[in-house]
């Protein structure tokens, strides 16, 4: 009988901090953003510099910086081999820009301006894919912001499942209730379907705030891979967002008044 008890212990043991099928959302995503550096830090940051490094793997991504101003602004800089980016021209004409590139994205003006290879070009409509990004910029790094509160929606086992801007986010949760990948699998009836998927590494405190020291990126068979550092609250000129980018002012253009 006693070997029994000792079992179903031991069992019991190996469940713990596993939620069952069905439990309480809410409850795991308090422990997440508790965990991330506590609601009142997250909503604190107003402005994060994301400076990528290529890993030193097989898999390494490019040289890749973003300035993410929060909500609705970011800047990013692509080295080359980045690939190429979809875009859709002021003249409605759909084509893709090439590498190096430095992108802004302003949603408030609904703007696009970029320098792809030494060719300007604007768009004066964000599409789907700029605006995906304004929200994983603050889900991926923060879980919530001032600006975005993802609301909880289904636990399961290690996996969390919360709602925002119009898309579902899977949080794989380790042991310390940070998310080691997140997963926005395609939106039903959605064309192209759109999938985006990070792997979340080596966290480290910066500035009270618990973010990963390695993040990989998934596109479809493709995977690239970053060691990643950060500045938080990182000072920057907001005339960026109003002018054309430009590759000549290199990698970190926020800091040029």
């Amino acid at each position: 009988m006693n070997r029994w008890i000792v079992i179903a212990a031991a069992a019991t043991g190996l469940a713990a901090g596993l939620a069952a099928p069905g439990a309480d959302p809410q409850g795991p995503w308090e422990q997440a953003v508790k965990a991330k550096g506590g609601r009142e830090r997250l909503r604190s940051v107003h402005s994060l510099a994301v400076y990528m490094r290529p890993a030193e793997v097989r898999l390494a991504g490019p040289p890749t910086n973003w300035l993410c101003v929060f909500p609705d602004r970011y800047f990013e800089y692509d080295g080359p081999a980045s690939g190429w980016y979809p875009f859709v021209g002021s003249n409605g004409v759909t084509g893709t820009a090439g590498n190096p590139r430095a992108i802004v994205v302003d949603a408030t003006a609904d703007r696009i301006a970029m320098d792809a290879n030494g060719t300007p070009r604007t768009a004066w409509r964000l599409t789907a894919r700029e605006r995906d990004r304004l929200a994983l910029n603050q889900v991926v790094f923060l879980l919530e912001s001032a600006w975005l509160q993802p609301r909880p929606v289904e636990m399961r086992h290690n996996v969390l499942v919360v709602q925002a801007a119009g898309r579902d986010y899977k949080l794989f949760l380790n042991s310390a209730n940070l998310p080691e990948r997140i997963v926005s699998p395609p939106i039903r009836g959605e064309k192209p379907k759109v999938r985006y998927e990070y792997k979340l590494q080596n966290y480290r405190d910066f500035e009270g705030v618990m973010l990963p020291s390695r993040v990989a990126t998934v596109t479809g068979i493709h995977e690239w891979i970053w060691d990643v550092d950060y500045e938080i609250d990182a000072k920057y000129n907001p005339k960026l967002f109003g002018r054309m980018p430009s590759l000549a002012e290199g990698p970190e253009p926020w800091r040029i008044r």
